[in-house]
């Protein structure tokens, strides 16, 4: 299962969109849904794929969406 990961980059003042294999940013934006939206598609074209949102004040992952 491929992971897409949503983090928020505080010094940036962004959100950012990952996949778990690679370490550059695939997407980046400002407004949180936008960018769930982006990879809602990505991860449908990807299956089987997560969208997954990791918040800073907690040590896990909570899943948005999971394709299959």
């Amino acid at each position: 299962m491929i992971k897409l990961r949503i983090i928020y980059n505080y010094e940036k003042k962004r959100w950012e969109l990952y996949h778990q294999d690679v370490e550059i940013e695939i997407a980046s934006n400002h407004n949180i849904y936008e960018l769930i939206m982006t990879a809602d598609l990505i991860a449908k074209l990807i299956k089987p794929a997560q969208v997954v949102f990791i918040p800073q004040s907690l040590p896990k992952e909570i899943v948005i969406n999971e394709y299959v």
